[in-house]
């Protein structure tokens, strides 16, 4: 009974590890977004207000 115990324990381990990767992940994937729509909106609000001197 110990060792399937200790097997789902590992399991589940294993599982919240892979989750707090996938979290990790998918918010460096949600701030490179963000970055990239902002420096977006940087450039297109420039081109619009044309050159400042």
């Amino acid at each position: 009974m110990t060792y399937h115990l200790e097997v789902a324990r590992a399991t589940i381990d294993e599982r919240l590890r892979e989750a707090e990767n996938n979290r990790i992940m998918r918010a460096l994937r949600l701030k490179n977004r963000a970055e990239r729509t902002a420096r977006r909106a940087h450039r297109a609000l420039a081109s619009l207000t044309g050159p400042t001197v």
